[in-house]
């Protein structure tokens, strides 16, 4: 039964279609129970990955631009020149990458369902009813929904069927997602089909820095890289 059939009371006596108004001004979105409390890794394990991010970037930029300058002047031609300094460009492009990948991943909340009329209602009669008597919504297990879609109770929102990728509610992020992947203990944030192209770049940006950062290092060198 949605909350708004309890309002269709036309037939009803004046005191039944009272107690259907009152019914349904409970049930505004603002009178919702709070959303839980984030996990305290939602917190502290982002501290792993900003440390991780930080620090290769710092030291593969330093030894990047540290070889590139002390290869200036050093015999090997106008294409060991360009190599250097395409290390140098190349390698700031990467950190850059890798700093806005992390911050994406951090606080875009890529696949976060948000409460709204259509997540929100209509609000299941179990919960309704313990919403009404002023009890909170312990022990009582997700309900679901005659199409495959689900009501968390811990959200109190409706989440889709599992046809538009999996759905999930983190334990330690406390919100449910959609398109779940897995919860990343390094950045403390779910991995989702919203997010994992830039994870992936993420992580393709650590190697391809390594990668620069040996070419310049052979640059500096003054050894042939081919190029």
């Amino acid at each position: 039964m949605m909350a708004s059939d309890l309002c269709e009371c036309g037939s009803a006596s004046g005191s039944e279609d009272a107690d259907c108004e009152v019914l349904s001004s409970n049930f505004s979105l603002e009178r919702l129970p709070p959303l839980p409390r984030r996990g305290s890794g939602y917190w502290s394990e982002p501290m792993m990955g900003i440390c991780i991010v930080g620090v290769l970037s710092a030291m593969l930029v330093s030894v990047t631009q540290g070889m590139s300058m002390a290869g200036t002047g050093q015999v090997g031609g106008p294409q060991v020149a360009q190599v250097r300094t395409g290390s140098v460009i190349l390698i700031w492009a990467e950190a850059l990458t890798a700093v806005l990948c992390t911050l994406f991943l951090l606080f875009a909340g890529a696949g976060v369902i948000l409460r709204s009329p259509a997540t929100c209602y209509p609000i299941p009669d179990e919960v309704q009813e313990r919403l009404i008597a002023g009890r909170n919504l312990d022990g009582l297990k997700n309900i679901r929904g005659e199409h495959g879609e689900s009501y968390c109770v811990r959200c109190c929102l409706w989440r889709p069927s599992k046809e538009d990728g999996k759905v999930h509610h983190c334990n330690v992020c406390q919100r449910c997602v959609r398109g779940f992947d897995h919860h990343c203990g390094v950045f403390g944030r779910c991995i989702v089909r919203g997010n994992m192209p830039c994870f992936v770049v993420l992580i393709g940006m650590m190697f391809a820095g390594m990668v620069t950062a040996m070419v310049a290092v052979t640059a500096s060198a003054g050894v042939d890289t081919g190029v």
